[in-house]
């Protein structure tokens, strides 16, 4: 069976680093990226982790386009902002970053544009980029949404009452954050 798409027939959700992505008309996600390596990359990405339920399905992917599930939702800091951080939703975050070591990855972080929070409190990740090379080993980006929102604290009390042999992994996580924040910090002054 043959899919022919007709890019004037869907809708342009928006644009970034590597490409653009667009709703079809069938509800799917399809982004056009700039290369095709980069689309071969997240392909490559997306089947290591396609029995995951955190990562949308690919349905094919042609020179530099890639048809997914469409993931529909809102970026985890807009979430927590207005709904505050629930038990389920830390159960969420501590089990995606579960999934990241165990599907081997060395990029545990991941962008707060990429992580998207449904109504029912699951979370969906999209683009996730260099996960095989990069290796930052505790999810920085994750625990600086925590502390801008001032619910670290609140996220460690709910760990504890889930799996309290991860606490150690979150603080070293914590620690590693404020180190690479005051890194940050100190070459920001000398660029001064």
């Amino acid at each position: 069976m043959r899919y022919i798409l007709n890019i004037k027939e869907c809708e342009f959700l928006g644009k970034g680093d590597e490409g653009s992505v667009y709703l079809t008309p069938e509800g799917f996600a399809l982004k056009i990226f700039y290369d095709n390596k980069k689309a071969e990359s997240e392909v490559a990405i997306l089947e290591k982790a396609n029995d995951s339920r955190f990562f949308p399905k690919v349905m094919f992917i042609t020179e530099n386009k890639v048809l997914r599930d469409y993931v529909e939702g809102t970026n985890l800091y807009e979430y927590i902002s207005k709904n505050g951080l629930s038990y389920n939703l830390s159960i969420e975050i501590i089990e995606l970053v579960e999934e990241f070591k165990r599907l081997n990855f060395k990029r545990i972080d991941i962008r707060n544009a990429h992580i998207f929070v449904t109504k029912e409190e699951k979370i969906q990740v999209i683009d996730p980029r260099k996960v095989f090379q990069k290796d930052i080993p505790y999810p920085k980006e994750i625990i600086k949404i925590f502390i801008k929102l001032n619910v670290f604290d609140e996220f460690l009390k709910h760990l504890l009452a889930y799996n309290e042999n991860l606490i150690n992994y979150w603080i070293k996580g914590y620690e590693y954050f404020e180190a690479m924040r005051k890194k940050t910090v100190i070459i920001d002054m000398m660029a001064c």
